[in-house]
């Protein structure tokens, strides 16, 4: 007879390789219907299945190399239980945690595990590839694990239903290197530090990233290969380039710091970032009665001050800005786009 001492109870439990039949068990840990071999102490009812009572105290985790991940039978938090970073849902039961604040399911942590192990190409063998077309309501809302944009923007795989990936997401590979950043190589992982992208400023929260974590370095999945050129009629008349090199600048557009990746006109001898190409030419603020337009820089032969609008701090006139010529009235582009309506 084999006995198992978990941390997790305070009394030995009993292996049982048959499944009970007389009625269900579920695992203490996963909180599954136990299927097969299990771990029990019938004087309690508890019970682990072979798996999670098998699952080591601690795990070295590939999508999260920063530290370690420790089991833990309950909620290491005061204020509750916390949401697993694989799938988003409440961790009841038992968890694999960090001093990140990154939590998994038991279960979860696997399946990243295994997902990862597998190179990801090795599930499509395992699970079909699904066309996005004849999706259900329920779809219309899924994303994708790894970049989280909407499912239907491709094809994509839903292996055991535990999680949905693109096909592009699943042929990522796990290491690049990048002009970008040429001292380390990034690996696909997990943003437990909530770092924006260093192409597109944008922060994303969940889901996989590239990140360097000596450097504190991170580029969104889809902004890796960014495009070399960016046509927008409706906001610039000429095109934007892009520059991927490692220099600090000033951005034309709305007058904040930039790096690595900056789009120039050539024409107009503009360096903005990415997200700045699309800015509207013209907003309406809460602030002032009349629209304003977004202007690169603004001529003023009074020499007079110019605050913000919005924040009172000085309005860098070389700088991108929105301004209202007819009042003089001018504003931070950010401050501007905080309070648009």
């Amino acid at each position: 007879m084999e006995v198992l001492r978990h941390f997790s109870h305070e009394h030995p439990l009993i292996f049982n390789e048959e499944r009970s039949y007389e009625s269900e068990v579920y695992c203490s840990a996963c909180g599954e219907l136990v299927l097969g071999p299990r771990f029990s102490c019938m004087d309690c009812g508890f019970h682990l299945d072979k798996n999670c009572a098998e699952a080591p105290d601690v795990m070295n985790h590939p999508f999260h190399r920063k530290h370690n991940l420790e089991l833990k039978a309950s909620s290491p938090y005061d204020d509750g239980s916390p949401l697993c970073g694989f799938c988003n849902n409440i961790c009841w039961n038992f968890l694999y945690h960090c001093s990140c604040n990154l939590d998994f399911h038991i279960k979860c942590a696997f399946l990243s595990y295994k997902v990862l192990k597998n190179d990801f190409r090795e599930l499509q063998h395992l699970v079909p590839i699904i066309s996005s077309e004849g999706h259900s309501r329920e779809l219309e809302k899924a994303q994708c694990f790894a970049c989280q944009k909407s499912l239907l923007d491709s094809v994509y795989i839903s292996p055991d239903y535990a999680f949905h990936l693109h096909k592009k997401c699943l042929e990522l590979p796990l290491e690049i290197n990048h002009p970008c950043h040429r001292h380390h190589s990034l690996f696909l992982q997990f943003n437990s530090d909530h770092l924006p992208c260093q192409i597109c400023q944008e922060t994303q929260h969940e889901g996989l990233v590239y990140c360097c974590s000596i450097c504190k370095f991170v580029l969104h999945t889809g902004c890796v290969s960014p495009p070399p050129i960016i046509e927008d009629p409706s906001t610039h008349e000429h095109p934007f380039t892009r520059c991927l090199k490692n220099l600090s600048f000033n951005c034309d557009a709305c007058g904040t710091l930039g790096n690595y990746v900056s789009y120039n006109c050539l024409t107009c001898s503009l360096m903005v970032h990415k997200k700045c190409i699309t800015l509207p030419r013209f907003i309406k603020s809460i602030w002032h009665d009349h629209p304003i337009s977004h202007n690169y820089f603004v001529v003023d032969n009074e020499c007079t001050t110019h605050d913000c609008g919005f924040c009172h701090e000085d309005v860098n006139m070389e700088s991108g800005s929105y301004y209202c010529s007819k009042c003089k009235f001018i504003i931070h582009v950010n401050c501007a786009l905080q309070d648009a309506r």
